[in-house]
């Protein structure tokens, strides 16, 4: 896996292949996702339904969506993940010159070509039509827990301690998140955690200080639900990583 990611804004390619992996349920909090498959064929359970997708298929994962992905070493994946903030904040013209100029140097380093470049910018047309037309309301007391492990997910925050916050034992607490959610706090929390760490890997840093710092038992623990959820170890992802120059 490659990641190559824009130095002034949150947008990120994600070129994934050679690698036979099921990425079980889970969501993207922070981020738009627009994948598409550049060889052989992925399988995608997004929201109870099964697509298989095929070379120059295009599907887009929504924050907060559940959906898991099954690809093999024969399949390309190439994904774009963009900030669910910035999505928010910045109009679809602005945004749009930023992406095609990234694209525009992709496409030029060879990470890959002009039709994937094509289909990718026409996708991030489609997101602005999902911002617009799906935002989904969720439940206060819900968005109130997610707010604050998102927040601070290297936190010890137990299960006690969240239905607490919110007038309701512990039990309810997690039919209502898993409800809301598609995982369970813990489940949750865990994803955040290592969501958080990618952005503070570095070679700078010892994978043994991330993991402490992202209140994970031992690097062994950590290591573990990083390549559950990443798809490969804390230090090949520090390997993978590339720095986007932003010209606009």
């Amino acid at each position: 896996m490659q990641y190559y990611q824009c130095e002034k804004y949150p947008i990120e390619f994600v070129l994934s292949e050679n690698i036979d992996k099921h990425f079980t349920s889970h969501n993207h909090v922070r981020h738009y996702v627009i994948s598409m498959v550049m060889q052989g064929a992925v399988t995608v359970y997004l929201e109870n339904r099964e697509m298989v997708c095929h070379r120059g298929d295009v599907f887009i994962i929504p924050p907060y969506t559940v959906h898991s992905v099954r690809q093999t070493k024969d399949t390309k994946l190439l994904s774009m993940c963009i900030g669910t903030t910035f999505i928010e904040e910045a109009n679809l013209e602005t945004v749009e010159v930023i992406v095609q100029d990234l694209l525009r140097d992709a496409v030029e380093r060879g990470i890959f070509g002009n039709e994937q470049s094509g289909k990718l910018l026409d996708s991030l047309r489609t997101v602005y039509l999902l911002r617009d037309k799906d935002r989904k309301e969720m439940d206060a007391d819900i968005k109130t827990l997610t707010d604050k492990i998102t927040s601070h997910p290297e936190r010890d925050m137990s299960i006690e301690t969240l239905a607490t916050d919110i007038y309701v034992s512990k039990y309810y607490l997690i039919r209502k998140f898993k409800n809301c959610i598609g995982m369970t706090p813990h489940q949750f929390c865990i994803q955040n955690r290592i969501r958080k760490s990618q952005g503070l890997l570095d070679a700078e840093r010892t994978v043994g200080e991330i993991s402490a710092e992202m209140g994970f038992y031992d690097q062994s623990h950590f290591d573990k639900a990083f390549r559950k959820i990443v798809g490969i170890s804390p230090s090949e992802y520090i390997c993978s990583k590339n720095i986007m120059q932003q010209i606009t």
